[in-house]
């Protein structure tokens, strides 16, 4: 009796080990919260020598897209909206048929779904380049004075 008690107590321990290191945890995918920031991708252009777009995820869920062409007129930004939900970004730009939904990744938006006619095969890629989490002092914290009042600048002499 005792050899089988033995060996179901050494199965127990054989699978608690795997369980526990065997199988690393994946890493959940970053909060809805950290997603806002700006990204951006540069990619070919038929008559120009680069493309470069820049979207602009801000916390109140706003959404702004740039798209230079390198060595042409500068055109107007487009505005539109955006939503997180899991490990998904739903970014739907005013005049656009269809959303651009990307799967959240560190430091980068991986697309997963868009309009192919408007950004081809491979999709719209984006880096990020900000962010809008605040960090220790910024530029205006050092300007302020005690209670947090902003101090006039020195008088010149």
């Amino acid at each position: 009796m005792t050899c089988g008690y033995a060996s179901r107590r050494l199965l127990l321990v054989v699978l608690l080990a795997l369980a526990a290191g065997g199988c690393p945890i994946p890493q959940p995918p970053p909060p809805a919260s950290t997603v806002a920031g700006v990204y951006d991708a540069r990619l070919p252009a038929a008559d120009a020598s680069a493309r470069v777009v820049t979207l602009w995820l801000q916390p109140g869920g706003a959404a702004t897209m740039e798209t230079v062409y390198v060595g042409k007129p500068r055109r107007p930004t487009e505005g539109g909206v955006w939503s997180a939900s899991g490990d998904e970004v739903t970014v739907r730009i005013d005049g656009q048929a269809e959303p651009l939904v990307y799967t959240i990744a560190a430091e980068r938006l991986v697309p997963k779904q868009w309009d192919r006619a408007l950004y081809g095969e491979s999709g719209l890629p984006l880096t990020r380049r900000a962010s809008y989490q605040h960090e220790g002092p910024s530029l205006y914290d050092s300007f302020k004075g005690p209670a947090g009042t902003p101090t006039a600048p020195a008088a010149m002499p």
